[in-house]
């Protein structure tokens, strides 16, 4: 008799392991249908579930905020998940002509406070976008002093032997005209070392001695500019009685014109 018992499971339950019949029919109306259990497929699947909730007792949990939960339930949370009370950055070092900001530093630190960084990712964070600023600035600086070097040899190409005179006379101008407020606002911006800026200044410098010496009465005399001196070259080749005294070696003037035409291509041709 009780062997008959024993094999017997009670009506409207399915034996653990057998595969007739949804398990679930031996659950109440009121869970046999609840969305949690869909996943399970079988009564050790449901003992599994229920040995591994019983492990996490106890353990220490952290409640995810939902989006709508207050600032106090966000802090808790980000403080419980690691985020320090106050961050200790290591400042990565900075390459020549940059300089920490720190109001800058301040603003980034509490913007990464907000947001519930640990001290691990604040650190990377910080690093990483120091390192960027400072790959950012190398390039650029190594960029203007390309940029420089290049527009001093265009005006040295252009300006020649009269190289130091002009730029001399566009220093004078500029600190002239705009004082040592102005030369400093140059030195800045690197625009005093522009072409453009060296030539029109040079201009001004250049009319300033000319009419100081026109006043004085001494007179003066510049270094001719590549540009100038094949002008001068022009202008003398038209000049019939130039040429004459030029060509003929028997014509009086002729060691002058041949001196003056030489000196006149060594000033347009600075470089051969």
């Amino acid at each position: 008799m009780s062997e008959e018992i024993g094999s017997v499971a009670p009506e409207g339950v399915a034996e653990a392991g057998s595969s007739g019949g949804d398990w679930r029919a031996s659950l109440g109306d009121d869970i046999r249908h609840d969305p949690s259990l869909a996943s399970i497929q079988d009564i050790n699947g449901l003992a599994k579930g229920y040995v591994h909730a019983q492990r996490m007792v106890g353990a220490d949990k952290v409640v995810i905020p939902k989006e709508d939960s207050g600032p106090e339930d966000w802090n808790d949370f980000y403080n419980r998940l690691g985020r320090p009370e106050k961050y200790e950055i290591d400042r990565p070092d900075l390459g020549s002509g940059l300089e920490y900001n720190s109001e800058m530093e301040s603003k980034m630190l509490g913007l990464m406070h907000e947001s519930g960084l640990s001290q691990s990712q604040a650190q990377k964070l910080y690093s990483g976008y120091m390192e960027y600023i400072n790959e950012g600035h190398q390039g650029m600086t190594a960029g203007k002093e390309a940029q420089i070097a290049e527009w001093d040899r265009d005006i040295r190409q252009e300006f020649g032997h009269a190289y130091d005179e002009r730029v001399d006379a566009a220093q004078r101008a500029a600190a002239e005209f705009g004082g040592d407020e102005f030369l400093g606002w140059l030195d800045e911006t690197g625009l005093g070392d522009h072409p453009m800026f060296i030539k029109m200044f040079s201009k001004i410098g250049m009319g300033i001695m000319e009419d100081s010496a026109d006043t004085s009465g001494r007179g003066n005399s510049f270094t001719l500019t590549p540009d100038a001196a094949r002008q001068e070259i022009a202008r003398l080749q038209r000049d019939p009685n130039f040429m004459k005294q030029y060509s003929d070696s028997e014509v009086d003037g002729h060691n002058a014109a041949i001196e003056k035409m030489q000196g006149l291509f060594g000033f347009a041709y600075p470089d051969t």
